[in-house]
């Protein structure tokens, strides 16, 4: 495996102080699954305790696989009209919720001055794939034939973290092999992804997580489950990135290399000092921020290429 770098200093420093005030991120291995919720949602309430400024919000709800789902609806103030923005969070497929990624979703709403819908999903180990992945399909199949009605454009950029990042490479695999057009479809945004599936070199942590999201399909997981053995034929342009001091960031390159093997448009960015879910820290990181306006900038030129 390669040796990680160290985590930025000013971003190890408000780890040091959130474990201090007991909102450290949870270690779902040495907890009970509902304390190790509760103990994650203080984490998500402490990083989301300063919001960026943006137009406003809307709570929705959209067909899911198996019944509704919630969703947001984030506006910025200056809003560009070629295309929204479905955000699909992350939190290990088991944690997290509608309120979880606030300040990251706004904070993407800012950098593209796109609406963003930020879409909810049921969670492992209650829910197994394809449980998941199939709500994120329903509902950008929805959000895109109500988008008249919504005040949206008729195209939807798929924008995901970590657990989300791979649910928008499945989602659009599936979108696109059951008769979506490709061109509402124009990119895709993966914030350290995880993409390359369950294997032996993971860290006890990663291993329970794809444990539990895949229930009886562990440890041989069927191909329509992991990015990196998902086709790759079509795929539209392609951002990813990831820090150097996260134990996931073989997978952004392993993602991006196949990318480019199938002659598939991409670009890789990786981050120094910087953690898995470092887009939490938006408002302590001048590079947690650079990288989603890096990211909201691929999108800019993929849709201009687009027109």
């Amino acid at each position: 495996m390669t040796a990680l770098a160290p985590v930025d200093p000013a971003l190890a420093a408000v780890q040091t102080r959130l474990k201090a005030e007991g909102a450290a991120q949870a270690d779902p291995t040495a907890l009970p699954l509902a304390e190790a919720r509760a103990q994650q949602d203080r984490y998500f309430r402490a990083v989301n305790a300063a919001l960026p400024a943006i137009g406003g919000t809307t709570d929705l709800t959209v067909d899911g696989a198996a019944g509704p789902i919630r969703a947001r609806l984030y506006r910025p103030r200056d809003e560009a009209g070629e295309a929204f923005v479905v955000f699909v969070r992350g939190a290990g497929w088991w944690a997290g919720g509608l309120d979880s990624h606030e300040a990251v979703c706004r904070g993407i709403a800012q950098a593209t001055r796109r609406a963003v819908v930020a879409l909810d999903y049921r969670r492992s180990p209650e829910h197994v794939f394809p449980a998941q992945r199939d709500d994120v399909v329903a509902g950008v199949r929805g959000l895109l034939a109500r988008a008249g009605e919504l005040g949206l454009p008729g195209r939807a950029v798929l924008w995901g973290e970590s657990a989300g990042a791979s649910l928008c490479v499945l989602a659009w695999r599936r979108l696109a092999d059951t008769g979506a057009d490709p061109a509402a479809l124009p990119a895709l945004a993966l914030f350290y992804g995880n993409l390359g599936g369950p294997r032996e070199n993971l860290r006890p942590q990663s291993k329970w997580v794809w444990r539990q999201y895949l229930g009886g399909a562990w440890p041989d997981p069927p191909t329509a489950a992991v990015p990196a053995k998902t086709g790759l034929d079509g795929f539209p342009p392609t951002w990813l990135g990831v820090g150097d001091a996260d134990p996931l960031i073989e997978d952004s390159r392993q993602f991006a290399a196949l990318l480019r093997d199938a002659g598939r448009p991409c670009e890789l960015a990786v981050y120094p000092g910087m953690p898995h879910g470092f887009s939490a820290y938006g408002e302590d990181s001048p590079v947690a921020r650079a990288a989603t306006r890096d990211a909201a900038a691929f999108v800019a030129r993929t849709l201009d290429d687009a027109d």
